[in-house]
């Protein structure tokens, strides 16, 4: 039996700059195939938001997440001037790393950035799917719910539909819920400020979002869209000054608004670790190989130069020649016979 005293692995983030890394491709490939088409923003959309420099009232943010320096999720983010807040848009990750090991140092990571880069903000969002099994939820909508209430979110108890993801998206508008935290645990929200979050996500993040692919015709339906939106939550909080957050459920059981369970915790669980991919030893001395035969070619030239420029006999040089090839080899073999074995 194999004793592994040492185990290793690394966790980080990078903020894209262009969508011409080639590591946004990977990481956009993940997005596409986690998340569900109802909740789906189009892939040519974040790539033209990436590339956009200056925006009105908001700025976006778009990260890759690495595991042991290989890009495994995604994350998408909207810091929101008017009201200071984080709407965390999308933040999915690659299948078989869809656990809270993984999840939670990747989102540490991600405030990490926010407060090293002196971004004040005073509230963190994130819309999170109300579905039951049979209005087909999507498994990661249940994982975020989970995952979130561990990290401080609370629920906030008032409706909140989605608008729909560009003009003709109709599966995208149905109703969801906001997720909200703040640096200090929170458990009430004044209407007052629920409402401008809801309006700055609607007004600055999504129709600013969706008429720069529209034209004015299309762009002013839209607008109307947003307002029936803005319209049916002012309605639905009418009366009341403050609203209830709820904090997280005693049993990962049902969507939190109803009584019927799905999704048994026992069969869709966020525990676990991930796995570490070892390096291949033979993919070592395949490179190692090529590295000593080049720098042997490269150091018998410059020799060569050496003899001739001063003029210096090859039989007097040879021994030292000799020995100096003999010893760096031996240190390069060593080297990679030492990463080998790590």
């Amino acid at each position: 039996m194999q004793n592994t005293n040492l185990i290793e692995t690394s966790f980080k983030i990078k903020r894209f700059e262009s969508s011409k890394d080639k590591d946004f491709v990977k990481a956009l490939k993940i997005y596409n195939d986690t998340i569900p088409v109802e909740t789906k923003t189009d892939t040519n959309e974040i790539a033209f938001f990436l590339d956009l420099k200056e925006q009105h009232k908001r700025e976006m943010f778009f990260f890759g997440l690495y595991y042991n320096e290989e890009v495994v999720g995604f994350a998408e983010c909207a810091y929101l001037i008017e009201t200071k807040t984080i709407v965390l848009d999308y933040f999915t990750l690659r299948v078989d790393l869809n656990i809270n090991g993984v999840f939670y140092p990747f989102f540490s990571l991600l405030q990490e950035y926010y407060s090293e880069n002196l971004i004040d903000y005073d509230y963190i969002v994130s819309e999170v799917s109300m579905r039951t099994l049979e209005e087909n939820v999507d498994q990661e909508s249940y994982f975020n719910k989970i995952l979130l209430y561990a990290e401080d979110f609370r629920l906030i108890d008032a409706p909140y539909p989605q608008p729909r993801l560009g003009i003709n998206n109709f599966e995208s508008n149905f109703e969801l819920r906001l997720m909200i935290k703040s640096i200090k645990r929170i458990y009430r929200l004044k209407t007052d400020t629920f409402l401008s979050i809801v309006y700055d996500i609607y007004y600055h993040h999504y129709l600013d979002w969706y008429k720069a692919f529209m034209p004015n015709e299309e762009a002013d339906d839209y607008l109307k869209h947003i307002e029936e939106q803005m319209e049916v939550v002012q309605k639905s909080i009418k009366g009341q000054s403050t609203l209830d957050l709820r904090v997280g459920p005693s049993s990962f059981c049902d969507h939190f608004l109803s009584s019927d369970c799905f999704y048994s915790s026992s069969d869709h669980s966020t525990a676990g670790f991930a796995v570490v991919r070892k390096k291949s030893k033979r993919v070592l001395w395949l490179l190692g190989i090529p590295l000593v035969i080049t720098f042997s070619v490269i150091f018998s030239f410059l020799i060569q130069k050496v003899i001739l420029a001063f003029n210096v006999s090859s039989l007097e040089i040879a021994p030292f020649f000799t020995s100096i090839s003999a010893t760096i080899t031996g240190i390069l073999a060593l080297l990679i016979s030492s990463k080998a074995k790590k």
